[in-house]
């Protein structure tokens, strides 16, 4: 991108000139060009772009009168009359060193005659209007200005922008609202112009149009409901939270996040993974009485790279997503705080940062794949579920709570005098520990071990290793799991026949290693 796409500064270059847009810069164009002496421009809201139409049409009308036009633009209206008339007259380049009102506008009309001489056009645009609500003695001095005219055209035209109030204010002026034939009211954007204004701006500084999923639209909408400066508010932290993120494209869950973090503080990661893409000096501990850390972006603006792909390029580090720590980016877990730095992609298992849920090779959602991926194993493993779905009893009379938004996947119960159950082997330095009883417990974030009265869990991320084995021949044939994470090392043998024993070790097995880390 040659330059930020969604800047909220009045850039007439940027303006998307949605129907609406088009047609109000097209009136305001008519009544300077016609000598009309004044124009109202109003928004329903806040952020609607009329500031943005009123730096295109300055842009426009320098370009049309050839440098011959002089713009003045009054966006703080809050002045005493003397004030007001003092600042048009320097921007016409007339210095009013008076404080008589009589004598200031005498000067002015000299200046604006001169200016009329020498086919000049010149416009003056107030800004802000909504806040003249209780300056009708500001309003009575604007008003007489529109009466500067000579036997065929006004000296100058004034152009009023603003909210809604501006409206009603004017309405109860008659003698001004008269002067004002040229009207027109801005609106929201519709479904069709948010995603049009969205494309055009992206298209502006050399970015591809399809940065935004077809989906994402649907939520910058429905947040914004069409205000301009909204959608651009959105769209621009995004593109903070895709980039955080390292993905390719912008969907629904970077839409609900940035709409979430406008709503508050949020984990603020994404502006973190931004500053340290640009080597800012943010980490220093500053207490009350210390200096501010000092910030010097970097020249360059280049993306790193988020993912480890079968290619082995790499970054030199891997901040964690929960603690922000830089860590080596040989390492799975933050040295900190033990959480995972790595998720493996279901589909073409390429290794990404854990803050993304867009593989940033083939663009799957990995939250959604593994969720399919768990749904289509607890269906492969059904008939085998003696407990019948029922798992909430099972787990509370076992001490086994599962964490925020944890489904399980199947649990295979310590069997009974009459029902065999799993048996696990704990492998110890010297050899292997006494075979005992277990139940397992599988969800789509956890591995679970219960035998001898103690619970041992690990996160799938967290696990370094897990393979089946088998020995003896083919008539006598078993099959073990073998499971490796930071609680120990452990041996799982199933009850059943060979083939069946070795088709549900093979289902777990695949699903840990492919779907989750290793």
């Amino acid at each position: 991108m040659t330059k930020p796409p969604f800047s909220l500064t009045p850039d007439p270059e940027m303006l998307y000139l949605s129907t609406q847009h088009s047609e109000c810069l097209m009136r305001l164009k008519y009544a300077i060009l016609s000598h009309k002496g004044g124009a109202l421009l109003v928004s329903d809201n806040a952020g609607n772009g009329k500031t943005s139409i009123l730096a295109k049409l300055k842009m426009d009308l320098d370009e049309y009168y050839a440098g011959r036009v002089k713009v003045v633009f009054i966006d703080h209206p809050t002045l005493s009359p003397i004030e007001m008339i003092g600042e048009i007259g320097n921007q016409l380049g007339t210095d009013l060193q008076t404080t008589e009102k009589i004598r200031a506008l005498n000067s002015l009309r000299d200046r604006l005659f001169s200016f009329y001489n020498e086919n000049i056009k010149v416009i003056v645009i107030v800004d802000e209007g909504q806040m003249l609500r209780e300056r009708r003695d500001l309003l009575d001095e604007l008003r007489i200005l529109l009466n500067f005219c000579v036997s065929d055209s006004f000296l100058l035209t004034f152009i009023f922008s603003g909210q809604k109030p501006l409206d009603s204010i004017l309405r109860e002026m008659p003698e001004f609202w008269q002067r004002l034939p040229v009207r027109y009211f801005l609106k929201n954007l519709n479904y069709n112009d948010t995603k049009a204004l969205i494309k055009h701006r992206l298209k502006q500084v050399g970015a591809s149009e399809d940065i935004f999923k077809e989906e994402s639209f649907d939520g910058i909408y429905n947040y914004s409901e069409g205000c301009p400066r909204v959608i651009c508010a959105v769209a621009d932290l995004c593109l903070i939270v895709g980039f955080a993120k390292g993905i390719k494209r912008i969907g629904f869950v970077e839409v609900s996040t940035a709409c979430r973090d406008m709503e508050s503080s949020g984990d603020g990661f994404h502006y973190y993974a931004y500053l340290k893409s640009q080597q800012i000096d943010m980490f220093a501990d500053t207490d009350a009485g210390e200096t501010a850390p000092v910030i010097t972006p970097s020249v360059s603006m280049k993306k790193p790279k988020k993912s480890i792909g079968s290619s082995g390029s790499s970054v030199d580090s891997v901040a964690c997503p929960k603690c922000a720590e830089a860590n080596d980016k040989e390492s799975m877990t933050c040295e900190k705080c033990g959480a995972p730095l790595y998720t493996k992609c279901p589909k073409c298992l390429t290794l990404s940062e854990t803050f993304t849920n867009e593989c940033p090779v083939c663009n799957t959602n990995i939250d959604v794949e593994r969720r399919r991926a768990a749904g289509d194993l607890r269906e492969e493993l059904k008939t085998l579920d003696i407990l019948e779905g029922g798992y909430g009893l099972w787990l509370q009379a076992n001490n086994i709570e599962l964490g925020e938004d944890e489904s399980v996947i199947i649990i295979l119960p310590k069997g009974n005098f009459l029902t065999p159950g799993p048996s696990v082997i704990p492998m110890i330095y010297s050899g292997e520990g006494p075979k005992t009883s277990c139940s397992i417990v599988l969800t789509d974030k956890r591995f679970v071990l219960s035998f001898d009265d103690m619970i041992v869990s690990s996160e799938l991320q967290h696990i370094d290793s897990c393979i089946m084995s088998d020995t003896g021949n083919l008539l006598s044939r078993k099959h073990f799991l073998h499971i490796n994470f930071k609680g120990g090392k452990y041996k799982i043998i199933l009850p059943y026949r060979t083939g069946k024993t070795r088709r549900i070790l093979d289902r777990i097995s695949t699903y840990i290693q492919s779907v989750m880390l290793k």
